[in-house]
C-alpha cells in the first residue's frame, strides 16, 4: 500500500515481527491480539487509525461537544439492551450502529473542526491527497475527502457489526459469514462480558466518538476467527524479504512488464494445499518468466477456499514455483490477501507502488483461458464490488495472458471486507 500507510502501520505495530513461514508452513505465527486489531485499522479504516496513534487528534475529538453528544448517545442506547439479561445481540448491534443522520451529523462536527482546528487539519491533510489512503477524494476539496473517509469508516463499521455479530449476509457468503448462529447464548455472553463496562465507561466521560462500535466490530472480528487480513503483515518482510530487496537492482529496462501476476484457485477440498488450476497457471508463468518478460512474479490468493482453510493460496504457489519449478526465491513475491479476481489485480497493484516498482510499467496476468477472458471484462464487477478499476489500459496479449497498467486508485481501502479491505 502506499507510504502514508506503511507510516501508520508502523506507528500502530512499533517494531512487529511476524514469525516467517518456512515454505511447508501454512499459518504464520499470529501477533498478539492488540496488533492483529490494529493492523486491521490501519488497512481497513486509515482516518481511525491515525486519530488513534495520535493522542492530541483523540484530545480533540473528546472536546468536540456534538462528538460527545453523540457517543453519548449511542452510548445510552446500548447500555439499555445490555442490562438486560439474556443480550439479544442483534439488538444490540442496532443500537451501535451509525444512522444515516447520525452519520452526516458526525461529518459536519469533522469538517467544522478540521476548518477550525490547525492542528487538527495539519495533522488529517496529508491523509487526503493524491499519495494518501484515499486516492478517490484527493480530487475533492479537504473537507469533502474528510466527510468521505469518515463516511466510509462508519459504514465500514456497521457492515462489520451487522454481519459478524447479527448474521447478516456478506459479500460472498460461503466464504466470509459469520460463525456463529443468530441466537448463539455463547456469543451473547462474550459481548456483554467483554464490552458492557466499556459501554458504560463512555457514558460517564469522554472518548473519541467511534470508540464504543470500533472495539465492538473488533471484537467481533476476534471472536470470529477473522484475522486474514492481517497475517503476513508487513508485506515486506517474511516470504517477500528476498524479492523486496531485488526490487533496487532490477534494470527495468530490460523487461517488457514490471511483473507476472498468477491468480490462485482455491482447491474445493479441506486438506488440499496446492489446487491444480494454481498449479497450471504457476506453470504458465514460470514459461513466462523464462522468456524474460518480466523480472519478478506475483503470486496471488489469501485464506479463502475452503472457508477458514489454513493454507494460504499465495504461500503454496511460491512453495511450488520455487520448489517444484525452480525459479528463484527473490523472483517470486506473494500476495497472501486477494480473495477474489479482482483483488487479486487490486492488491498487486497496491504492492507495486509500496515496493517501489516502476508505476509507467505494465503488468502481466498469466492464468487459464477463463479467467482471462474474464479480467478482460470485468471493469464492471470491479465497479459494482470496489466502486472502481483499479487498474487500466486492458490489453490481450493471448488467450492467457492480458496487460494492464497500475492506477493510484487501487490504494484505496474497502471498509466493506475487512478480510481483504
Amino acid at each position: 500500500m502506499d507510504y502514508l500507510y506503511q507510516r501508520l502501520l508502523a506507528c500502530l505495530l512499533g517494531l512487529l515481527l511476524i514469525t516467517r513461514a518456512g515454505y511447508g508452513q501454512a499459518v504464520p505465527t499470529s501477533p498478539s491480539p492488540a496488533r492483529v486489531d490494529s493492523i486491521l485499522v490501519a488497512k481497513a479504516f486509515p482516518l481511525l487509525a491515525l486519530f488513534e496513534v495520535q493522542p492530541a487528534l483523540r484530545q480533540a475529538l473528546q472536546e468536540a461537544k456534538g462528538l460527545q453528544q453523540l457517543a453519548r448517545r449511542q452510548a445510552q442506547r446500548s447500555y439499555q439492551v445490555m442490562r438486560k439479561q439474556p443480550v439479544l445481540v442483534p439488538r444490540y448491534v442496532d443500537s451501535l450502529v451509525w444512522q444515516p443522520q447520525e452519520i452526516r451529523t458526525a461529518g459536519q462536527q469533522l469538517q467544522q473542526l478540521y476548518i477550525t482546528n490547525a492542528s487538527f487539519r495539519a495533522a488529517v491533510a496529508p491523509l487526503l491527497t493524491r499519495t494518501g489512503s484515499y486516492p478517490l477524494y484527493a480530487s475533492r476539496p479537504d473537507t469533502a475527502a474528510l466527510r468521505l473517509a469518515w463516511q466510509d469508516a462508519a459504514q465500514g463499521l456497521n457492515r462489520i457489526l451487522r454481519v459478524y455479530l447479527a448474521n447478516a449476509k456478506p459479500r460472498y457468503p460461503v466464504i466470509d459469514s459469520s460463525g456463529f448462529a443468530r441466537q448463539d447464548a455463547g456469543l451473547a455472553q462474550q459481548v456483554r462480558q467483554q464490552l458492557r463496562p466499556l459501554t458504560a465507561k463512555v457514558r460517564r466521560r469522554p472518548a473519541a466518538f467511534y470508540t464504543l462500535p470500533l472495539q465492538a466490530a473488533l471484537l467481533a472480528m476476534r471472536l470470529n476467527g477473522r484475522d486474514e487480513a492481517t497475517r503476513h503483515e508487513p508485506l515486506t518482510a517474511g516470504l517477500n524479504d528476498g524479492p523486496q530487496a531485488a526490487v533496487a537492482r532490477t534494470e527495468w529496462a530490460r523487461y517488457a512488464y514490471s511483473v507476472i501476476l498468477v491468480p490462485g484457485s482455491g482447491p474445493s477440498k479441506p486438506g488440499v494445499a496446492l489446487d491444480s488450476m494454481s498449479a497450471y497457471r504457476c506453470r504458465l508463468a514460470a514459461e513466462r518468466y523464462r522468456t524474460g518478460q518480466a523480472p519478478f512474479v506475483v503470486v496471488s490468493g489469501g485464506y479463502v477456499h475452503p472457508n477458514k482453510t489454513p493454507y494460504c493460496e499465495a504461500v503454496e504457489m511460491k512453495k511450488y514455483m520455487v520448489g517444484t519449478l525452480g525459479l528463484p526465491e527473490a523472483a517470486v513475491l506473494i500476495e497472501p490477501h486477494a480473495r477474489h479476481t479482482t483483488t487479486n489485480l487490486r492488491n498487486t497493484v497496491r504492492m507495486l507502488y509500496a515496493f517501489g516498482f516502476p508505476a509507467d510499467k505494465s503488468l502481466l496476468t498469466v492464468t487459464d483461458v477463463s479467467q482471462s477472458r474474464g479480467i478482460l471484462n470485468m471493469e464492471a464487477r470491479c465497479r459494482r464490488e470496489l466502486g472502481y478499476v483499479p487498474y487500466g489500459n486492458t490489453q490481450r496479449i493471448s488467450e492467457t495472458d492480458n496487460a494492464c497498467q497500475p492506477v493510484p486508485e487501487a490504494r484505496q481501502p474497502d471498509p466493506f471486507d475487512p478480510l481483504d479491505p
